[in-house]
C-alpha cells in the first residue's frame, strides 16, 4: 500500500512509495491507501474522483481515462478506479526507474474549464511535415476542382514534386500546370503513363467515383502508395476488390475521409475516448448544403448513381465514416428514406443559358466547386455544364434520413438536406449518461453541457486559428499519408474494417432507401471475401 502521506496548507496529499507493477502496454497500477476508497471512480459514478495525479509536481493527466487508452496511447493518462490508480508516466518511462516522484491530490474543487480543455487536445499524431532523404515523386490523376486543391498542397511540400498532372482534358492540365507554376510535371490523358513511371512513388486518386477501382488496383499493381478519395468505392464489392490489391502491395494506403484529422473532430473523439461523457447513449449527426452547393451535385456526374453510388455514398460517407471512427465501432442495423422534393419538377429549359428565369433562380449555374477551362466557363451549355437542375428521375435525392443502432448499442440520425439558406452546415450532437455535446464543424466549436449541475459548461473552439480545406484536414491527411510513405509514422489505413466502415454503412443506407426495408449487418459485410 501507497501509505506515506503528507499534510500542506491546502488539499491533501500522498506520495506513492511502493512498486508500480506494470499493467500492460503503457500502463502501471499501485494500490491506493484505504482512506482514498470512497474517492475514486466506478461503474455507478465513472467520473467522480476528486483525485489528481502528480509527477515531480506536475499534474498528468487528462484523468477519468479508458483503461485501454491508458495502455495504448500513455501520455499520463489516469484513472482512479476502485481501490487502485490505473496510470502511465508523462513520457512512457517506467515509474519504477525512471527516478521521479508520483504524488496523488485531493483537490479541493472541481478542474476548471481551462485545464479540461488542456486534457481533451488532440494528440500529435504525425501531422508535421519536413522534406525527407530523398524527393517523393506524386501523380495526380484528376484535375477536377479536387484534384487541383490537392496538387496545389503537394507542390507546396519542401520535397514534395508533382511528377504528373493527368485529366481528359488537355486545356484542364494545362490551366493547373500555370496556375501551380509545374511547368516540369509531364502531363497527359491517359493514368496508365504515370503508374508505368518507375519514379513515381506516390498517386492520388480523385478522378470520379465510379474510375476508382479501376485506378486503384492498377496503381496498387504498380507498387504505388495511394491517396484515394473519398468515397473509396461506389459500391462493398469495388471496395473490398481495392483493399484486396492494397494487402496483396504492402503499399500505404490513405482514403479521403479527411474530416478525421480536423482538429474539431479529433478533439470530439479525445472527449469521448476519455469517457467525459459517459457511456453513449444517442449520436445525431447533419449536412445541410446551401442552395448553391446542393444544386450543383444535380448537374454534375454526381446526379448519376451509377457513377457516384447515389448522393448518400458520394457525400455523406464521410460524415457515416465519422460515426465509426469517433465510437470505435460499426453499424448492425440502418434503416433510410429519401428523396428528389424540392427538385423534382419539369425542367423550364434543358440548360441555364436558354433559361428565361434564371435572373431569378436560387439554383443557376454558378461553377461552383468545379475546375472548369477557359472555353467551358465561355460556353458551358456546349459541354453540357449548366443543365437545369430540375428533373423527374430518381436517380439522385436532395434530401435524405438515416437512423442506425451501432454494435455497441448507441443509435443515432444523419440527415442530408441540399435546402440550405445560407451556408453548408455540419452538426453533431452526442448524447451520454454524464453529459451533452453540441457541435458545428464550421463555427469550429462545440459545448459539453454536464448532468452534475456543479460541473462547469465546457465551450471549444477553435478560434483565430488558421485551419485550411476542410478545417484543417486536407493538410493533416496529406502529410500523415506522406510521413507513412516514408516509413516516419504508422499507416493511416491498417485494418480492412476500418477502410470500408464508411462505404459499407452508405451504401446500406442507400439499399434501405430503395428497398423500403431495414438492413442488418454481419461481419461478412466488412471483411474481404475469401477466395
Amino acid at each position: 500500500m501507497a501509505r506515506i502521506k503528507t499534510t500542506t496548507k491546502g488539499p491533501d496529499r500522498w506520495t506513492l512509495t511502493d512498486a508500480f507493477r506494470h499493467d500492460g502496454g503503457l500502463a502501471w497500477v499501485i494500490d491506493l491507501p484505504p482512506e482514498l476508497s470512497s474517492d475514486t471512480d466506478s461503474n455507478e459514478f465513472p467520473q467522480r474522483s476528486p483525485l489528481r495525479l502528480l509527477e515531480d509536481g506536475r499534474e498528468l493527466g487528462p484523468g477519468h481515462a479508458l483503461h485501454a487508452a491508458i495502455q495504448e496511447f500513455g501520455d499520463g493518462r489516469y484513472s482512479f478506479w476502485t481501490g487502485v490508480i490505473y496510470f502511465a508516466s508523462s513520457d512512457g518511462s517506467a515509474p519504477n526507474t525512471n527516478g521521479r516522484v508520483y504524488t496523488v491530490e485531493r483537490a479541493v474543487s472541481r478542474p476548471d474549464s481551462r485545464s479540461v480543455l488542456r486534457a481533451i487536445a488532440p494528440p500529435n499524431t504525425g501531422q508535421q511535415w519536413s522534406a525527407a532523404d530523398r524527393p517523393i515523386r506524386c501523380a495526380v490523376l484528376g484535375l477536377g476542382n479536387r484534384g487541383r486543391a490537392l496538387a496545389r498542397i503537394i507542390a507546396s511540400l519542401a520535397g514534395v514534386e508533382v511528377a504528373w498532372l493527368i485529366d481528359t482534358a488537355p486545356a484542364r492540365v494545362e490551366q493547373v500546370q500555370a496556375e501551380i507554376n509545374l511547368p516540369e510535371a509531364r502531363t497527359g490523358p491517359d493514368f496508365a503513363a504515370a503508374l508505368s513511371d518507375p519514379t513515381v512513388d506516390a498517386v492520388f486518386i480523385t478522378l470520379p467515383d465510379h474510375l476508382h477501382r479501376l485506378a486503384a488496383e492498377q496503381a496498387f499493381r504498380a507498387g504505388k502508395h495511394v491517396f484515394l478519395e473519398k468515397p473509396i468505392a461506389t459500391t462493398p464489392a469495388d471496395g473490398k476488390a481495392i483493399l484486396a490489391a492494397w494487402k496483396d502491395s504492402g503499399r500505404v494506403l490513405q482514403i479521403g475521409h479527411v474530416l478525421r484529422g480536423t482538429p474539431f473532430y479529433q478533439t470530439i473523439r479525445n472527449v469521448i475516448r476519455q469517457d467525459r461523457l459517459g457511456p453513449i447513449r444517442v449520436i445525431s449527426l447533419s449536412e445541410q448544403l446551401s442552395v448553391a452547393h446542393g444544386a450543383s451535385f444535380l448537374r454534375r456526374w454526381h446526379a448519376d448513381a451509377g457513377r457516384s453510388g447515389g448522393l448518400i455514398v458520394h457525400k455523406s460517407c464521410h460524415d457515416l465514416d465519422l460515426v465509426c471512427w469517433l465510437l470505435d465501432t460499426r453499424p448492425r442495423l440502418v434503416g433510410s428514406l429519401g428523396g428528389l422534393s424540392t427538385f423534382k419538377k419539369p425542367p423550364p429549359a434543358p440548360f441555364c443559358s436558354q433559361c428565361s428565369v434564371r435572373p431569378e433562380c436560387p439554383y443557376a449555374d454558378t461553377g461552383l466547386h468545379e475546375n472548369r477551362t477557359e472555353a467551358e466557363r465561355a460556353d458551358p451549355s456546349a459541354y453540357g455544364l449548366d443543365r437545369c437542375v430540375f428533373r423527374m428521375d430518381e436517380t439522385i435525392v436532395d434530401n435524405q434520413v438515416v437512423s442506425f443502432e451501432m454494435e455497441n448499442g448507441t443509435r443515432g440520425t444523419y440527415y442530408l438536406a441540399m435546402q440550405g439558406p445560407i451556408r453548408s452546415e455540419r452538426r453533431i450532437t452526442l448524447i451520454g449518461d454524464q453529459a451533452r455535446l453540441d457541435g458545428v464543424f464550421e463555427d469550429g466549436r462545440f459545448t459539453v453541457t454536464y448532468t452534475d449541475p456543479e460541473c462547469e459548461r465546457l465551450v471549444w473552439s477553435t478560434k483565430g486559428r488558421k485551419l485550411g480545406g476542410h478545417g484543417g484536414g486536407d493538410l493533416s491527411a496529406m502529410t500523415r499519408f506522406l510521413n507513412a510513405c516514408v516509413e516516419r509514422s504508422p499507416p493511416p489505413i491498417t485494418r480492412v474494417e476500418d477502410a470500408l466502415a464508411g462505404l459499407v454503412f452508405a451504401a446500406s443506407a442507400e439499399r434501405s432507401r430503395t428497398s423500403h426495408q431495414m438492413v442488418a449487418l454481419e461481419d461478412k459485410d466488412f471483411q474481404l471475401d475469401k477466395a
